[in-house]
Formats: C-alpha cells, structure tokens, sequence
C-alpha cells in the first residue's frame, strides 16, 4: 500500500507529490516543471513496469493538479523560504493551506 503527500520544494521552487510506501519510506517523486512531468525513482526495487504503479503515478499528478504554481514558474525571487512554500501550495480556488489570500 501507497500514500501520496503533496510537499513544497522549495529549493527546486515547486510543489510535488511523494509517493510512500507502507513503512513511510519514500520510493518515487513526482512533479512538473517547465519541460513537463518527471518522476524521479527512490527505491530501485519498486516495479516500475507494473500497470499499478503507472495508475499511482496518474493518482499522484491528479493529486495537486489544482495548484496553481506547481511548476514554480515566475516566483519572485525575493521571497523567503516560508513564502516559496505559501506559493507552492496556492491552489485555483484563491486559498493556500486552508486559507483564504
């Protein structure tokens, strides 16, 4: 069993979704940026060519598909750490975190 959680990157300026696995560990990342979607793998062991693991990628791009910048695009520069992550997680309906901006 799987759990996807949706955290801010912001190093890379970016939201993505975590794929974890029963114990916790994560085995893959996914996210999108301006070249499209990527997903790195963790866990070498995790079978990649399985029809399952392709749905939990489409399961965790479905999951913060209503962010609005989760490629990171035109943030500014002068914002601290704190605000990269706030803008990570602006989603379409106007609210970040559970909060209206």
């Amino acid at each position: 069993m799987f759990e996807t959680i949706i955290a801010a990157n912001p190093d890379a300026c970016r939201t993505e979704a975590e794929i974890a696995d029963e114990s916790g560990n994560r085995v893959a990342i996914v996210y999108e940026d301006s070249d499209g979607w990527h997903t790195e793998i963790i866990d070498n062991q995790l079978e990649q060519s399985s029809s399952s693991f392709n749905t939990l990628i489409e399961n965790a791009k479905k999951c913060f598909l209503i962010t609005l910048n989760r490629r990171g695009d035109n943030v500014p520069s002068e914002l601290a750490t704190v605000a990269h992550c706030i803008v990570a997680y602006v989603k379409d309906d106007g609210t970040a975190m559970g909060r209206k901006l």
